[in-house]
């Protein structure tokens, strides 16, 4: 069974961009439907099924890749983050943590798993502080969280059952 010391999930897109998203699906079905109905466009129905299964395609992944989860086990020992299965970090692989503030649109131009000024970053939107996660072979992580604290204690008590 596995041991859970931390667990988060948070949206990457901001809703305002979501709903922004879905209105501007809607809107262009509503048009191709139009344009095919009343205006007698001649449409092929393959033309027709490809743009509406390629909007329907984007929209579907856009909303599955839009959540950043966050795990930190004891069971297996490791820090896992991302979307869908993410990134393991094993816990041997940790040399320290730290809480650290950011800007996403300054730091790291915006919301998601984003290359920035400080390196790579899994960054959440509706969040200003994150984990930096740094390893044994010099290389770092920024982790947005909206519970910076919880996050850093699960990590550093994972640390320490590693030391006993």
């Amino acid at each position: 069974m596995e041991m859970r010391l931390y667990h988060e999930s948070n949206t990457v897109m901001p809703v305002m961009l979501a709903l922004i998203l879905a209105i501007a699906f809607i809107g262009l079905t509503v048009f191709l439907f139009y344009e095919m109905a009343v205006e007698d466009v001649s449409l092929t129905s393959t033309e027709g099924i490809v743009v509406m299964a390629s909007m329907a395609l984007t929209l579907g992944i856009t909303a599955i890749v839009s959540v950043i989860r966050i795990r930190v086990t004891v069971t297996y020992k490791e820090l896992r983050v991302g979307v869908f299965k993410g990134r393991c970090i094993p816990m041997t692989d940790i040399e320290s943590v730290e809480i650290e503030d950011f800007k996403a649109l300054k730091d790291y131009f915006g919301w998601g798993i984003r290359l920035g000024r400080k390196g790579w970053g899994y960054i959440a939107a509706g969040t200003s502080k994150g984990l930096r996660v740094n390893s044994k072979d010099g290389k770092s992580l920024l982790i947005s969280t909206k519970r910076p604290f919880d996050f850093e204690n699960a990590v550093k008590m994972a640390l320490r059952s590693l030391e006993q």
